[in-house]
């Protein structure tokens, strides 16, 4: 695996060595990875070509983001059942360095006013390795062939329409939108053979923005979203489980719907909608670091565990309602404080993980905004 690892990392500093010295390479900081839900803990970087033209109507790009991090994680099953466990057990926590890289051609159909990408299509081929250091060592693994972590690959393609844009006052504007197919072969992967399908949409809209010769003095906009992802397959891996694809992995459904702690819900089918209303401003010391305050409604459905042997075909639904405070850095981090009420008592009974309060009462600190 390690030889692996380091001919993909050859390959990605080939590839940006030769692209490095021309005028339209873009580097990019795409996020960062966080232990325990808000400490940084690594980071994701990418490489953007737009040297050449396919199609004059749109922007033509070569892509390559690399990054790894250390990450704690869990696994809500019975590791020789695959049932999940209920009330309120923790399952098995795990810590996993991990390293991921991707390629990308993207095209363009079409262009915005500004001349960015209105809509594009797109090709990724992507890696990962897992090296789970965990409690679960030496367990079965008849129910997660990786359970004692993997290196995989898989293919992903899809379409998205993308119009959002942000003011020099914070405020965002505009629909963005994606549908996206996955496709890890078990030719190519020893513990993981899976495919997925998957699709999500953010919608923004303005209210209210206070006028200012300069700095963002106050704002006020709704954000809605929506997503949902199906995966299948004779080896699906534990982060495929547990998350929704697309272009950008997003957290899991115990995650989308807060109140219920991440990476639990992992579940084959997973759909989750939020609304929020935002305040943001006015700027502290310069004009890009804010404050966001903003209100939320989560909510989220499941179906479907598999490999279980008695809820193979489990399902429910999850909803919470609150607010919180987060600070906004760049645009680029946002460290938040968020406190809610659940509003469903699932059955599965996962709700207490990840999170702190009573009863059906929560609250938090998340590192990045919800979407």
């Amino acid at each position: 695996m390690i030889k692996r690892i380091i001919a993909c990392m050859a390959m990605a500093a080939a590839m940006a060595a030769a692209v490095a010295a021309d005028d339209e390479l873009a580097f990019g900081v795409e996020g960062v990875r966080v232990f325990s839900g808000f400490i940084p803990s690594g980071g994701d970087v990418s490489l953007t070509y737009t040297g050449f033209r396919l199609y004059e109507p749109g922007i033509t790009k070569l892509y390559l983001e690399v990054g790894g991090g250390y990450e704690d994680m869990s696994i809500v099953r019975d590791l020789e059942t695959g049932d999940p466990f209920v009330a309120d057990v923790a399952g098995y926590e795990y810590r996993s360095p991990n390293f991921q890289w991707e390629l990308a051609f993207i095209q363009g159909l079409a262009r915005r006013d500004d001349g960015k990408n209105l809509v594009e299509a797109f090709a990724y081929y992507r890696g990962r390795y897992d090296d789970y250091l965990t409690e679960a060592d030496g367990l079965s693994d008849a129910v997660f062939a990786d359970i004692g972590g993997l290196f995989g690959t898989s293919v992903m393609g899809g379409l998205s329409f993308d119009s959002v844009s942000t003011s020099g006052h914070k405020q965002k504007d505009g629909l963005y939108a994606e549908a996206t197919a996955e496709w890890g072969p078990g030719f190519l992967n020893a513990l993981t053979d899976f495919w997925r399908v998957s699709a999500q949409a953010r919608y923004f809209v303005p209210i209210y923005d206070m006028e200012s010769d300069g700095g963002n003095l106050l704002n006020l906009y709704a954000g809605l979203f929506a997503g949902v992802d199906y995966a299948d397959g004779d080896s699906v891996p534990i982060y495929v489980n547990q998350s929704f694809g697309g272009r950008n992995l997003r957290g899991s459904l115990g995650d989308c719907v807060r109140g219920y702690g991440w990476n639990k819900y992992d579940s084959s089918l997973k759909a989750a909608g939020s609304a929020e209303l935002r305040l943001v401003g006015p700027a502290i010391a310069i004009d890009d670091i804010v404050p966001v305050l903003f209100g939320f409604f989560d909510a989220g459905y499941y179906r479907g565990f598999g490999e279980s042997a008695t809820m193979a075909d489990a399902d429910g639904l999850l909803a919470s309602a609150g607010g919180g405070l987060a600070i906004d850095v760049f645009g680029f981090a946002q460290l938040s404080f968020i406190a809610g009420a659940r509003l469903v008592d699932d059955d599965i009974g996962y709700r207490y993980a990840g999170f702190l309060g009573a009863a059906d009462a929560f609250y938090g600190i998340k590192f990045f905004l919800h979407f």
